[in-house]
C-alpha cells in the first residue's frame, strides 16, 4: 500500500477532501442503480388507497383491491395523497448522492486540469448542483408516469361506450359495454334503468358508478 500512501500524500488537501465525498458517493449510486435494476429500489410509497369518496361501494369492498375488467385488472381508483402528486422533490436521496458524485469527480477533474482550488470548488458545486435538479426533474416525470398509468373510474362519468352483451330494463340484471378512456379499451358491467332494454351494438353514456366495475348507462 505504499504507492497508495505516496499516492495520498501527494495530493492537495482539497483534493483528499473530493476523493472522500466522489468515492463514497459514487458507490452508494451504483448500488441505488443495481437495487433498481433489480426491482429492489424505492417504489414511490405514500399511496392512499382508502379515499374512494363519491363511489358507492358494495360492503366489503376494500378500496386496496383492483377490479377486474376483460382478462386483466384496472388497479387504483381515486388514489390521492402528496406523495402520488409528481411534486419537485431537490432534496431526494437520489439527488443528494447525484450531487456529491458530480460535485466530488468535477472539482478532482477540475484540479487536475490546473484549475485553482477555489474556482474548481465553485464550477463542482455548480455542476453538482445542475445534477441535482435533473435527477429531481427525472423523478418528477417518473411520478407522472406512473400517475398517468393509474385509472379513476369517476372519469368514465359522461362517456360513451358500445353494449355488446345487451342490457335488461330497469336494473333487472347486468349486461356489459367496451368503453375507450384514453389509449385502454376496457369492459364494465352495465345496468339501465330504463324500460326497455338495451341490444348489442348500441351507443350508451355512463351516468353513475354503483360499484368499482359497475356501471349505469342510458342511451345516446
Amino acid at each position: 500500500m505504499e504507492w497508495f500512501s505516496a499516492w495520498w500524500d501527494g495530493l492537495q488537501l482539497t483534493e483528499q477532501i473530493l476523493y472522500c465525498i466522489a468515492v463514497p458517493a459514487t458507490l452508494v449510486l451504483i448500488i441505488q442503480t443495481i437495487l433498481l435494476l433489480v426491482g429492489l429500489g424505492d417504489g414511490g410509497g405514500g399511496i392512499n388507497p382508502s379515499d374512494t369518496s363519491g363511489l358507492d361501494m358494495p360492503d366489503g369492498f376494500d378500496g386496496a383491491d383492483s377490479f377486474d375488467t376483460n382478462v386483466g385488472d384496472i388497479s387504483q381508483h381515486d388514489i390521492s395523497s402528496p406523495a402520488d402528486i409528481a411534486d419537485f422533490r431537490l432534496l431526494s436521496v437520489q439527488s443528494v448522492i447525484a450531487f456529491l458524485c458530480i460535485f466530488g469527480w468535477s472539482g478532482i477533474a477540475a484540479i487536475s486540469c490546473g484549475v485553482p482550488a477555489f474556482a474548481a470548488m465553485l464550477l463542482a458545486a455548480v455542476l453538482g448542483f445542475g445534477a441535482m435538479i435533473l435527477v429531481a426533474k427525472i423523478i418528477q416525470w417518473s411520478s407522472k408516469l406512473a400517475q398517468n398509468g393509474n385509472f379513476n373510474i369517476k372519469n368514465l362519468l359522461g362517456e360513451t361506450g358500445t353494449v355488446y352483451i345487451p342490457i335488461p330494463p330497469q336494473g333487472k340484471g347486468m349486461g356489459k359495454i367496451n368503453i375507450s378512456c384514453g389509449e385502454r379499451f376496457m369492459e364494465f358491467d352495465a345496468v339501465c334503468e330504463g324500460e326497455n332494454s338495451i341490444p348489442t351494438g348500441v351507443t350508451v353514456r355512463v351516468v353513475d358508478i354503483i360499484s368499482g366495475s359497475t356501471v349505469v348507462v342510458e342511451k345516446v
